[in-house]
């Protein structure tokens, strides 16, 4: 018995003596890009076969003996190996490891052997099973709880530029740098957290309620809309996913074979499932596609984690990498809710990673979910996401405590300090305000704002050299009422322009509001302000050398209108307008000349006619734009476009006899107007317009649709470019236009353009028809151009000569055009040729147009 007392006695004593010279080291595995745990990654003693595996958490422990080896490292697919050294003197100690993204390149660790890819066969099981998986697809309604977190920060920021002497007073803020963070030094500019609550209804929409909010950094609820509105919500399963306002093909789309290959890497348990891990990456380098990796059940074939980055040959603009962490939990042993998604973008001006970037991160989770609840349309249709009061849901630090869904890591509350430190620095105001003149056109000082800078100096030919002046209330005085004049002097035609406007905004989040202006200047458009379409902010600098066709306009309006839900709007204007026409005394090689036969008497030896026109109209409009997505600031809405056709309905009232009005008319134009994607050949915007005026007298050419030409050398979009102002005429009119933008599908096919130009191929077709009523033509044949003379500047003929010109008699009018935009990142070039009319005055039958036009 003492022997055997003994032998344990020497057993636990040479145990101990092993233990306490173990070194055991614990820590946690996470993509540095996502912050996020990475499971089942390699962690082993370098030159050893001792090695764990990391749980499902990204936790790791390893035990090892101090003559093993002096180097820790870990490596997972897809990510570059990181090596860290071992401290010797400790038995115990924590290493954790960032990973960062590595090479696309799969490698020889995969063997296929002869037949399909057994890989593929899973593919299409996610295919066939989406129905069963996809939380959208699989109930009938939902309610949840949706938490967001919004960061911005610039990152890159060099020992150069901390030195700068701008930067002076942000030292304090760069000493901190590394206490607030581990990773590379950043800035940061604007964080944000939000709770919704989420209501579904399948086959009717997604409501998210806004019920709290907290914002640092930007206060101006605009901008914070504006950041929120890049952020675009995306599920995985679709066959395609929106990022930055481009289409990108999902791993998991019905075509995914198509464009990703497909490798299975491992299988064990996950989230209590058996369950396969694929890594895949695109077949074409050019897409707009995906490499990374995702853990499938064996079970039902339902995704579990997906880890995945934006191809880096991928044509957008501005980003290097995109990354995407989604993770799925089960629910009631039942579905598949998505718990948790994460989103980074890095935006830099270069793709070397070295210039001053942005970091935007972007986390959603889900909680507390209510599926297929007996009353859920009832609870769906009180809900009103449009109804929100910005104002009354900010909430306090102790509001966040309990309610974010997981606490703030130690960098992240530092993060909150810095931004708010930040705001308060001289110099982010300076540069703050230095992007808001630059965006917005106008200098605000306090309570009033100066601006536009852009008609600050302009020229045409009517007036010559002109100088202008605006001057208006700004925000910081009233969110409600607003109040803007503008003063303007011509040296050639040595006149005043001027001209004012006011709105009161009743109720913001419904747009109501009512308004006033008055306008006394000149102009190429014959259009009412209700009418008119946007101009070039150099037309009327840079023109062809053809009549620059221009009036003075004299014009007062009042104004009311009102949207109500789901994204409809009315509006109703009141207005009287003066019109009166430059003519070819005033201009280089001949105006814009204008003689209306009001009574034709030349049986008697008389014509009477007139060469000004009064107006006084009313204007109704009504536009319907579903699920339209808007930025809405204190007095304007800025559009962000919707998955559905737009449409525009307007009915014009001319009413003779108030104000000294001369015409009775009515005028009824109906637009539609929509874009949409073609993954994975870019995407298509289309817009028609149809409209007929109805008068029992004659109306002068000036009342009637002028077809928007463009003179000027910018390409406009709203125009026909190889057609001239005031070509064609009509009193019934049809307009049409087709645009598709290839984005990168084409020209990425080249290597040089795919890897240093990035340029983006663009398309176009453009069509317009009219008619012109017997008795409008022969009230306005005075109005014409000698078909004989085909350039304006051989010669101008006398007004009593030939027959009038300007209606579609040969059939509809057409354009094409073939561009290359991305050109430098915001420039666009077009080649436009002139299909038909090709013997009119001045046609210019090939041109060439450029504009400024920027998208990622």
């Amino acid at each position: 018995m003492k022997y055997t007392i003994l032998i344990l006695f020497l057993f636990l004593f040479f145990t101990t003596t092993i233990q306490a010279q173990t070194i055991t080291i614990t820590g946690t595995v996470i993509d540095d890009d996502t912050e996020e745990a990475m499971p089942f990654c390699n962690v082993y003693v370098l030159g050893t076969s001792n090695g764990v595996t990391t749980d499902i958490d990204g936790n790791y422990t390893l035990q090892l003996d101090p003559s093993e080896g002096d180097s820790l490292a870990t490596n997972s697919l897809g990510y570059a190996d990181v090596i860290k050294a071992i401290d010797k003197s400790k038995t115990e100690q924590v290493i954790h490891f960032r990973m960062k993204s590595g090479t696309l390149d799969i490698g020889v660790e995969v063997t296929v052997l002869a037949g399909e890819n057994p890989a593929n066969e899973i593919i299409r099981q996610i295919i066939a099973h989406k129905k069963q998986n996809d939380l959208e697809k699989v109930v009938t309604s939902y309610e949840a709880e949706m938490y967001t977190k919004v960061e911005l920060d610039l990152v890159n920021i060099t020992k150069e530029m901390k030195d700068m002497k701008i930067f002076k007073k942000l030292q304090f803020i760069f000493d901190n740098i590394d206490t607030v963070s581990d990773v590379k030094p950043f800035l940061p500019a604007y964080v944000a957290e939000r709770i919704y609550d989420v209501f579904y209804i399948k086959d009717l929409e997604r409501k998210e309620v806004l019920q709290a909010q907290r914002v640092s950094g930007v206060k101006n609820q605009t901008v914070i809309d504006f950041i929120g509105s890049m952020n675009e919500e995306y599920n995985i399963y679709n066959n395609t996913m929106k990022l930055l306002g481009k289409e990108f093909i999902s791993p998991f789309s019905n075509s995914g074979l198509a464009f990703y290959e497909y490798y299975i890497m491992d299988s064990t348990q996950v989230k209590g499932q058996w369950s396969y891990k694929l890594k895949f990456k695109p077949k074409d380098k050019s897409g707009n596609t995906f490499y990374g990796d995702f853990w499938v059940s064996m079970e039902n074939y339902a995704l579990l984690l997906v880890n995945m980055r934006m191809n880096p040959e991928a044509n957008i603009n501005l980003v290097n990498r995109i990354i995407i962490y989604q993770e799925y939990n089960p629910y009631n042993e039942k579905y598949w809710i998505p718990t948790k998604q994460k989103t980074v973008i890095d935006f830099a001006t270069t793709k070397k990673d070295k210039g001053l970037g942005i970091i935007g991160r972007k986390t959603v989770s889900y909680k507390d979910f209510d599926i297929d609840k007996s009353n859920a349309k009832e609870t769906f249709l009180e809900q009103d996401p449009e109804e929100i009061r910005y104002e009354e849901l900010e909430k306090v630090d102790t509001f966040w405590d309990k309610n974010r869904h997981e606490s703030l890591s130690k960098n992240e509350a530092g993060v909150y300090k810095m931004v708010d430190s930040v705001q308060n620095i001289p110099v982010f105001k300076t540069v703050a305000e230095i992007v808001e003149i630059v965006v917005s056109g106008y200098k605000v000082f306090g309570p009033i704002k100066i601006g536009p800078y852009s008609k600050l100096f302009t020229w045409n030919d009517v007036e010559g050299i002109r100088l202008s002046l605006g001057l208006g209330t700004s925000n910081a005085l009233s969110k409600k009422f607003q109040i803007y004049g503008y003063a303007g002097y011509g040296f050639k035609d040595k006149r005043w322009k001027y001209g004012g406007n006011m709105q009161y905004v009743f109720n913001r989040y419904r747009r109501a509001a009512i308004g006033a202006s008055f306008i006394n200047d000149v102009t190429f458009e014959n259009r009412n302000t209700e009418e008119r379409k946007t101009q070039s902010l150099f037309s009327g600098w840079l023109r062809r050398y053809v009549p620059q066709k221009m009036m003075y306009i004299q014009e007062g309006k009042v104004w009311f209108q009102y949207a109500w839900k789901r994204g409809f709007s009315n509006r109703i204007a009141i207005l009287h307008r003066r019109l009166n026409p430059v003519g070819f005394q005033h201009t280089r090689l001949g105006g814009l000349n204008f003689k209306f036969l009001e009574n034709n008497h030349e049986s008697l030896g008389r014509i009477d006619t007139i060469t000004q026109i009064r107006s006084t109209e009313v204007v109704l409009k009504a536009r319907f734009a579903y699920k339209e997505r808007k930025i809405s600031g204190p007095f304007k809405d800025v559009s962000l476009g919707s998955k559905f056709p737009i449409i525009n309905l307007q009915y014009t009232f001319g009413v003779k006899g108030i104000l000294k009005s001369q015409f009775n008319f009515h005028k009824v134009r109906l637009g539609i107007k929509h874009w949409f994607y073609t993954s994975p050949v870019g995407w298509i915007e289309y817009e028609a317009e149809v409209g007929k005026i109805f008068s029992f007298k004659p109306l002068p050419y000036l009342l009637l649709e002028t077809h928007p030409g463009n003179e000027a050398y910018f390409y406009n979009k709203t125009s026909f470019n190889s057609m001239n102002s005031f070509e064609f005429v009509s009193d019934f009119f049809v307009h049409a236009r087709i645009e598709h933008h290839w984005d990168g599908f084409l020209l990425n096919r080249i290597p040089f353009i795919r890897k240093w130009l990035k340029w983006r191929l663009v398309t176009a077709v453009r069509g317009s028809w009219g008619t012109l009523s017997h008795k409008n033509k022969n009230a306005n044949r005075l109005n014409h151009y000698d078909r004989n003379i085909k350039r304006s500047k051989d010669r101008q003929k006398p007004f009593n000569e030939g027959a009038f010109y300007g209606s579609f008699d040969k059939g509809p009018y057409a354009e094409a055009s073939i561009g290359i935009e991305n050109i430098f990142q915001f420039i666009r070039v077009d080649a436009l040729w002139r299909i038909t009319y090709l013997d009119n005055r001045d046609a210019q039958l090939f041109s060439v147009r450029v504009t400024l036009n920027f998208s990622f």
